[in-house]
């Protein structure tokens, strides 16, 4: 990931096609490519990146793009992936003109590395931007990053004025991957190789080295980092305990994620097997059967109506548009999670088959990461996935009184991956408004919809090394690896917290999910309670109060947050400890029977704070009070 801040000064021209001139190879793992173009001047005057677009075609479709620089994809049209790489060199002079982009050749599958693994000379790319903001001037500079962030801290590097002072920590794998630089004389470039250290995980080194520069504290200093999510985070939560550090000053960004999976794993997670599409589906004897449904029973819930007669949530929606109680939306979806915050207050719902999380606020403070944008309002607050964004609807009203007056978002399974839903009339019509602007122009056709094949059976507990997992567990520092752990040890979730010692994962009764809950409740203890779809999380920050349960439900019903637990799905709870640079990180977790995660809940705390000690004596509390009941019977 790259810095994508928009210069104040906007070019007149944004979109380039280019075509690949030479690649060379600066490193065993980074590509210098070089790219002919008309017109390159103009990508130099306004930042630093732009966003790139690789066509599978030789004759690509190129997007339109929109006043701000966005690419508008017509409906029907196969989008492109889009990645965010430094614009390395620019040289206007040469011919056509030049641009230079230096690509790391990462063993993942993603898009960007395996072009340039197989590039060819004429290969076309689209060139959209550009975007970034120059380095701010300072007395002291400190730059840190890793491979993935070089580029850019090289170019930076370069733009210094020649009395530039500082010092600029790079990490790569070995003295192979070490390029020359052209910094000024006063900037101190320090190499890192991972392979002197190689127990610690990417960005290990990176991050000690950063918390071992001594920061001027005089002067304007300015501090830039590029790193791996962890070395990031314990950077940031570094940086922010130096009380004379300027916040507006420092630039940190995550550029990549060790515990994120490829696509390959991600497929593999899902299940092996073919793509097998549900038959075609009569829309107009669906809606018949669903009206005849509801009048003979009011409480009929779409997810037992489309379980029973083997069709989806996203049929059902589906065949609303046919009959002009919903519109659906086009793939534009970049363009729709933009267009949000001009809605205004809503609810945003996201779902799995055991939980239902809601949460009342407005789509504010959204960080795009390409596919990936976060919403971070103080009470919306989302990690979205939008590559599991395949249908989309607004439904008009509510539709025979079932369906919520709002957008509706689908997976390519027709599970609901996230709902937008309208709280006053105000809201209503600019939903619907936002619905006309990015209305698919097949309004009467059915969706594909693909059946979901079975999730691929736990490896056996003898193939896992539980001794080397355990170690590694008690070695991380964030809580994020905890999903780069199980994979690299082949094991599903479940069955790593079963493999290490208790002190780490201790599986225990699931109804004390619901009692730390109702104690949190009780005591005015802040939470973090997370949910997850196919295609998003959602976060509830803050305390809960009106809380109850039932033998067959647990809800939370507040002001801006509801949350709903069917208790039949709840097949296994677990307590979660994970060491962290800010200290020991407890949550508890509830799943099924097939290992899916229904819903998490960690104590309220800020990125780079600990967890309240309060947290750590409610869990024990409860443990404590529920072990002692069972001694009673």
């Amino acid at each position: 990931m790259t810095e994508q801040i928009q210069a104040d000064t906007k070019p007149v021209r944004w979109f380039w096609e280019m075509s690949v001139r030479k690649w060379t190879d600066l490193t065993p793992t980074m590509r210098r490519i070089t790219l002919t173009g008309n017109d390159v001047a103009a990508l130099g005057a306004h930042g630093l990146h732009a966003r790139i677009l690789f066509p599978e075609t030789d004759n690509p479709e190129w997007p339109n793009i929109s006043a701000d620089g966005r690419p508008v994809w017509a409906t029907g049209q196969r989008r492109m992936a889009m990645r965010a790489y430094t614009l390395r060199h620019i040289r206007p002079e040469k011919g056509e003109g030049e641009v230079d982009i230096d690509f790391l050749l990462h063993n993942g599958d993603g898009v960007a590395a395996a072009w340039a693994r197989d590039v060819r000379v004429g290969d076309l790319l689209g060139v959209v931007g550009p975007v970034g903001r120059p380095v701010e001037p300072a007395d002291w500079y400190l730059f840190a990053g890793e491979e993935s962030s070089l580029p850019p801290m090289a170019r930076m590097l370069e733009s210094l004025p020649v009395n530039a002072r500082g010092i600029a920590l790079i990490e790569v794998s070995n003295e192979l991957e070490r390029q020359p630089l052209k910094a000024p004389e006063n900037m101190h470039v320090r190499w890192l190789f991972r392979d002197h250290e190689p127990s610690l995980p990417p960005g290990r080194s990176l991050a000690k080295a950063v918390v071992e520069t001594a920061i001027p504290e005089t002067g304007r200093v300015a501090c830039w980092l590029g790193a791996e999510l962890t070395a990031f985070q314990v950077v940031r939560a570094h940086w922010r305990q130096i009380a004379h550090l300027d916040e507006a000053r420092v630039h940190a960004a995550p550029y990549w994620n060790a515990s994120k999976p490829t696509r390959t794993e991600a497929a593999r997670a899902a299940g092996d097997g073919p793509i097998v599409l549900f038959e075609p589906i009569d829309l107009n004897r669906l809606m018949t059967q669903w009206s005849d449904t509801l009048q003979r029973y009011a409480s009929a819930t779409l997810s037992d109506f489309a379980l029973r007669h083997d069709v989806t949530e996203a049929h059902i929606t589906n065949a609303l548009a046919v009959h002009d109680a919903a519109v659906r939306l086009n793939n534009d979806w970049e363009g729709i999670v933009a267009a949000l915050p001009d809605v205004g207050e809503v609810t945003v719902v996201t779902q799995n088959e055991a939980a239902v999380h809601r949460k009342t606020g407005v789509f504010d403070r959204i960080m795009w990461n390409e596919e990936r944008p976060v919403v971070l309002d103080p009470n919306i607050n989302l990690r979205i996935r939008l590559e599991s964004w395949v249908h989309g609807f607004f439904v008009e009203s509510e539709a025979f009184g079932k369906m919520d007056a709002g957008l509706h978002i689908f997976d390519s399974h027709g599970i609901p991956v996230l709902r937008v839903l309208a709280r006053s009339h105000a809201s209503g019509e600019k939903l619907r408004s936002l619905a006309r602007g990015f209305a698919h122009p097949e309004q009467s056709s059915a969706i594909e919809v693909c059946r979901a094949n079975p999730p691929p059976p736990a490896p056996a507990d003898s193939t896992i090394d539980a001794v080397a997992l355990a170690a590694d567990w008690r070695s991380m520092l964030d809580t994020h690896d905890i999903f780069a752990l199980a994979r690299r040890y082949g094991a599903q979730r479940t069955q790593s917290y079963r493999l290490v010692p208790d002190d780490l994962a201790r599986e225990v009764d699931p109804r004390l999910f619901f009692d730390v809950l109702a104690e949190a409740s009780n005591v005015g203890e802040g939470v973090m309670i997370f949910v997850g779809s196919p295609g998003n999380v959602q976060i509830h920050v803050g305390s809960v109060a009106n809380v109850t349960s039932t033998p067959s439900h647990f809800n939370i019903n507040d002001d801006t947050f509801q949350f709903d637990v069917a208790k039949a799905h709840a097949a296994s709870c677990w307590l979660v400890s994970k060491p962290t640079i800010d200290g020991e990180i407890r949550s508890i977790e509830l799943f099924d029977a097939a290992g899916g995660q229904i819903a998490w809940v960690f104590g309220q705390r800020r990125p780079g704070s600990p967890q309240q000690q309060s947290w750590h004596a409610l869990l024990n509390h409860v443990v404590v009070n529920h072990n002692s009941s069972l001694a009673l019977v």
